[in-house]
């Protein structure tokens, strides 16, 4: 077996190959072009094991390696570093460093997300673009009539609102200003509008995501955010785990007689703490035992610990309905509980 270490960018990717001894095969930097990519993959010697860091552009390039690779790795980024050099690093060095890491079974991987998968992905993403565009530009607006004396209140994400905002008397430059401001925020609704209305035709053809919305406080959009970063939860054997991944654990570091609990770690699915973190209070709302527990540890701990805490209750019961593959019901009664719409939180 020979085992392909990659350090891929975005025009040329550097390859190191080493054998069953760990001795350099090869070492070349080569151009990302898929044609090139394809001679040289059919140019490497046979069987190999493949593994390239996680970077923003890994999509093509993983499913071209899977055609002439045995197996295809993506490694992760974040727990690469504690391998690598502090004092030096070239594109050659991290293509060594991925590969000898790989050959010696220690390389730290993630899970390499299905091409439907990857394509909801986008389409969430771009909504979430979309909803940070727009809150930039209310933002924005808002200053703008702060500054000018008026009261900027209210809900600017509504029709009724920008028109309203139009009708103020403002010197000529301001008014210009106002009005584009005005006008990108009526795009990007529409544009929000049509998304959310695609992510709801998806949403609906996944019975895993389906199930999800079954929990009080998760929409279209929610659980198909939740659905698409966890992948498969399968891939978790224990609760704890998933918890871990979400990054809704706190850091623990442990010596001798003393025991230290720091903030969430950093290394999560980011996109899954935030959905998770954002949904908290609309599942709190929806069930009475959840809202009283969260005073509780409000009282005790502060706000956002509380909200931590029950953002990762929450996740425990998305665990459990995706683990056995069915809608969430009741303890108590054994009766499927209802969505509880979250229109009214912008972006999530």
């Amino acid at each position: 077996m020979y085992y392909v270490g990659v350090d891929l960018h975005k025009h040329t990717s550097w390859f190191y190959v080493i054998d069953d001894d760990g001795k350099r095969i090869s070492s070349k930097n080569i151009s990302n072009n898929l044609e090139i990519l394809k001679k040289y993959f059919e140019q490497l010697p046979k069987p190999f094991t493949l593994a390239v860091e996680a970077t923003y552009n890994w999509y093509y390039f993983v499913d071209l390696a899977r055609e002439y690779a045995d197996t295809v790795f993506l490694a992760n980024s974040f727990e690469l570093k504690a391998f690598a050099k502090r004092h030096k690093k070239t594109d050659k060095i991290d293509a060594r460093l991925i590969a000898t890491v790989m050959y010696k079974g220690f390389l730290p991987i993630v899970t390499i997300a299905d091409k439907e998968t990857r394509m909801i992905r986008e389409v969430l993403r771009y909504r979430m673009s979309i909803v940070a565009d727009r809150s930039k530009n209310i933002f924005r607006l808002k200053a703008l009539l702060d500054k000018l004396g008026y009261c900027s209140t209210g809900n600017f994400t509504t029709y009724k609102k920008l028109v309203d905002i139009e009708k103020y008397e403002l010197p000529e430059i301001y008014k210009n200003l106002a009005l584009k401001f005005i006008d990108q925020i009526k795009y990007l609704n529409k544009q929000e509008f049509n998304i959310s209305k695609d992510i709801e035709l998806l949403s609906m053809q996944d019975e895993a995501i389906r199930n999800l919305m079954s929990i009080n406080g998760i929409s279209h959009f929610s659980a198909s955010l939740i659905k698409t970063e966890i992948i498969d939860v399968g891939r978790f054997k224990t609760f704890n785990r998933l918890c871990a991944y979400a990054g809704l654990a706190p850091r623990v570091s442990k010596s001798a007689n003393k025991t230290y609990v720091g903030p969430l770690n950093n290394n999560r699915r980011k996109n899954l703490q935030w959905i998770l973190i954002e949904t908290a209070f609309h599942y709190i709302k929806g069930y009475p035992e959840k809202k009283k527990r969260y005073e509780e540890i409000k009282k005790r701990k502060g706000s956002n610990t509380a909200k931590v805490a029950l953002a990762r209750d929450m996740l425990k019961m998305i665990y459990i309905v995706l683990k056995e593959n069915r809608p969430f019901y009741s303890n108590k009664n054994n009766i499927k509980i209802q969505l509880v719409a979250a229109s009214a939180l912008c972006g999530v």
